[in-house]
């Protein structure tokens, strides 16, 4: 008898347990970052203003790229996929600059001297921003890395996620 209730009583406690896990990685960060949103800036809104500084020291405002397309790249020299993603930025870069296209590489919460050394070990052609305090990912609520996000010229967000940035680029900057 004191078996099966040793099971349940253990059953019990699981069942307890990933109701736990499911509130505290699911349902609290959903719900608590800004009171506002379920997740944040949505697709189909206005891009959220943001100042950060570049690797220069120079300051950098969202708002005065109007007129371009912007692909924020949140991202960390740590990030084994961030890590994989500067040759491809570096070929957009390369292709739709001219264009009007801006890439902004976010960094998030890392010393300007690592990101700077990063930078220059991956051959980075693109602008690093700044992110010390990590206040303009949670603004865009980022929940891993590396995040992109792509505004269009209006300021409006349309890619959250993006799995295909170059064929959307294509069709928003034409030869």
């Amino acid at each position: 008898m004191a078996l099966r209730y040793r099971r349940v009583y253990g059953m019990l406690l699981l069942s307890f347990g990933i109701c736990l896990v499911f509130l505290a990685v699911v349902v609290y960060p959903a719900f608590s970052s800004r009171g506002l949103d379920v997740w944040g800036p949505r697709i189909r809104e206005l891009a959220p203003d943001f100042i950060l500084e570049d690797l220069d020291g120079e300051k950098v405002r969202l708002v005065d790229q109007r007129g371009k397309v912007v692909l924020l790249v949140f991202s960390t020299t740590w990030c084994p996929h961030c890590r994989e993603m500067p040759p491809y930025l570096n070929e957009l870069h390369r292709e739709y600059a001219g264009r009007g296209l801006v890439i902004f590489n976010i960094d998030i919460q890392e010393h300007p001297k690592k990101v700077r050394s990063y930078a220059a070990s991956q051959g980075i052609k693109y602008r690093i921003l700044l992110d010390a305090k990590a206040e303009t990912a949670t603004f865009y609520e980022v929940r891993g890395v590396p995040s992109l996000i792509l505004i269009d010229k209006d300021g409006t967000i349309i890619c959250r996620q993006c799995t295909s940035v170059g064929a959307m680029l294509g069709k928003l900057l034409p030869a």
